[in-house]
């Protein structure tokens, strides 16, 4: 196959990643979105297209082509460059006009694009070499010079048109988000194969570099995710891998083995998931994670060049002195390339309007930007459904979450009644059965028989000690009567007691609550009463129940006319305070304590009606 063949079925390829670009980007838009982002593609291509080709070639590279193996490589050229000017649109998706974007596209095609295109790869179609490429910088087939460009370009872009009034609201279509992430990695072999002939020992070994390095980059992003983050929210975490990785990889493709390519691969995924983090510690949102892939992989590879580059290829006597000089260029593309856009994204903001009003955004750009009225009413519907979805998978979370904290609560509390109550009413019983033991055989039967009368006295304490653990473990009077009937119960106890004289106002009509609320209310008035049995000499205890109609709470206040105490002494940390002040707050709601020496205690409790 000839060279010119080869090179124009790579740029064929390249243009079929342009559809990666668009199903990755619709796919992870909301619904509303996904018209403007895909019509954006398409013109910010064809914009691209007729100004690099017309004007942003000859400036890159000073001449244009005249011989057939020239105009594959001007064919080539074009691709490339249309591929880094449509990336960092999708950045700022959902909230940008449509033909500002468009203006920015044809200003990076024109000069952002080629100015450094011309320092790094002007050797590539002219005897003598750029600037940066004279001194000894290295990007094999466009890490820097297409996608940290780009990458530059869309955090200028973000940083002036500010977030998206939502980010939470999901997205479109994640398997058409996939199917793109496919095509952009096939897209991938047209990119690097097209900077080498179609005979060249090294491009077997530079498609599989690609591969490689694609692979590795999810594993890194992963690692990134369950070691720093530890969760399993990785969905984009993997795409941002595959991306990031591929982006790397391109700036040392042709130069390095297979095993190396893993490892910059993996490094460039893990550098994916540290910048999302960092992103979201400076609140700087990028809709499709162009900063996160095109960015910093393209930093990634480069540095890489320098450390991962067979020797034999490194442009500089040393590899220190090449990973010096591939970090000038670095900071030449972010000198140039972010400062003019920059620039350019301000002036967009001071005329042309660069963001869309609140309400348009709201809306969704298919409506605003395209008139798009029947994907608006589908949407208007669907986005009802999907805000009743997300509000029942958060109550859903919330209600999971605390059906595992109250079950430990139980747990702990099973655990405190087993060995303070059975517990130590059966080490009892263990040490007056061996001394009626010791009784008998000395003889003393009439001390025996005093023995016995208390053995059997421990065993009843310890049958019913054993009785309440279980029908606390699932109060009766919960169940059948709901919270009223068990705080009910609960006084009836304590005035069966004799200790207390226990009252129960009610004061408003209790609302409903679930039954996982209920357990943990129940159980911190219980602990509450305990508390006012065992430990505050009190004579007296009220349970008063209300409505907080202004904040929509309800109310449980437990007072007694007690010794009372303070409660940030030790006294106050066998009290069970922390564990009732847990419930409370993992409810939703507001603990106090009220206690003055001498006059008594009173712990208020407030948790949400609804």
């Amino acid at each position: 196959m000839s060279s010119v063949v080869w090179v124009t079925l790579c740029s064929i390829i390249i243009f079929f990643l342009q559809s990666g670009f668009a199903c990755y980007e619709g796919g992870l838009v909301q619904s509303k979105n996904v018209i403007s982002v895909a019509i954006e593609n398409l013109i910010s291509l064809s914009v691209g297209v007729l100004i690099f080709s017309s004007c942003g070639f000859y400036i890159m590279y000073g001449r244009m082509p005249a011989e057939p193996d020239e105009w594959a490589f001007f064919l080539s050229q074009i691709m490339f460059a249309v591929t880094s000017v449509t990336i960092f649109a999708g950045a700022m998706s959902e909230r940008t006009k449509f033909t500002s974007l468009i203006i920015a596209a044809g200003v990076s095609a024109l000069i952002i694009y080629p100015v450094f295109g011309r320092l790094a790869w002007f050797g590539h179609f002219n005897s003598s070499k750029g600037l940066l490429e004279a001194m000894g910088y290295m990007d094999f087939a466009g890490a820097s010079v297409v996608h940290m460009t780009a990458g530059f370009i869309a955090l200028a872009g973000v940083i002036v048109v500010g977030r998206r009034a939502e980010t939470k609201r999901g997205f479109s279509n994640i398997p058409l988000a996939v199917l793109g992430v496919f095509i952009l990695w096939f897209g991938w072999f047209g990119f690097n194969g097209a900077m080498l002939n179609p005979d060249d020992p090294r491009l077997p070994v530079t498609i599989i570099n690609v591969i490689a390095a694609g692979s590795s980059g999810v594993l890194g992003a992963l690692c990134g995710n369950f070691l720093i983050k530890r969760s399993g929210h990785f969905l984009l975490s993997s795409f941002d891998g595959v991306l990031s990785a591929l982006v790397a990889i391109t700036a040392l493709s042709a130069y390095t083995s297979p095993a190396a390519s893993a490892a910059v691969g993996f490094i460039a995924g893990f550098a994916a998931y540290i910048t999302t983090r960092i992103m979201k510690r400076f609140s700087i949102d990028d809709a499709v994670h162009v900063i996160q892939t095109h960015l910093s992989g393209g930093i990634t590879g480069c540095l890489c060049t320098a450390v991962f580059a067979h020797s034999t290829y490194l442009q500089c006597d040393t590899r220190l002195e090449q990973l010096g000089i591939q970090f000038l260029g670095i900071a030449v593309n972010f000198a140039w390339v972010f400062t003019v856009s920059y620039i350019m994204f301000r002036i967009l903001a001071a005329t042309a309007s660069l963001r869309v009003s609140a309400e348009e955004e709201r809306k969704g750009l298919n409506i605003v930007e395209f008139n798009d009225i029947y994907t608006w009413e589908n949407q208007q519907i669907t986005a009802s459904y999907e805000s009743e979805i997300y509000d029942k998978n958060k109550l859903l979370r919330k209600q999971a979450r605390l059906l595992a904290v109250t079950e430990e609560q139980e747990k702990e509390r099973l655990a405190h009644d087993i060995h303070d109550g059975v517990g130590q009413s059966l080490s009892a019983l263990k040490v007056v059965a061996g001394l009626e033991k010791l009784q008998i055989e000395s003889g003393d039967l009439e001390g025996a028989a005093v023995t016995a009368a208390k053995t059997e006295e421990l065993a009843r304490t310890s049958i019913k000690e054993m009785r309440n653990i279980l029908n606390n473990l699932k109060p009766e009077s919960l169940e059948k009567g709901g919270l009223t009937g068990g705080i009910k119960y609960l006084v009836d106890t304590a005035n069966a007691t004799g200790i207390v004289e226990c009252s129960l106002d009610i004061l408003d009509e209790m609302p409903e609550f679930d039954n996982t609320v209920q357990l943990n209310l129940y159980r911190a008035i219980q602990e509450c009463i305990n508390n006012v049995l065992k430990h505050s000499g009190a004579h007296e205890c009220t349970i008063t129940l209300s409505r907080n109609h202004r904040k929509d709470m309800y109310r449980f206040v437990i007072s007694d006319n007690g010794k009372g105490f303070r409660p940030d002494t030790i006294e106050s940390k066998g009290l069970g305070l922390s564990s009732m002040e847990d419930r409370i707050s993992m409810l939703g709601g507001r603990f106090r304590i009220d206690s003055i020496v001498g006059k008594g205690t009173q712990i208020t409790m407030e948790v949400p009606c609804k």
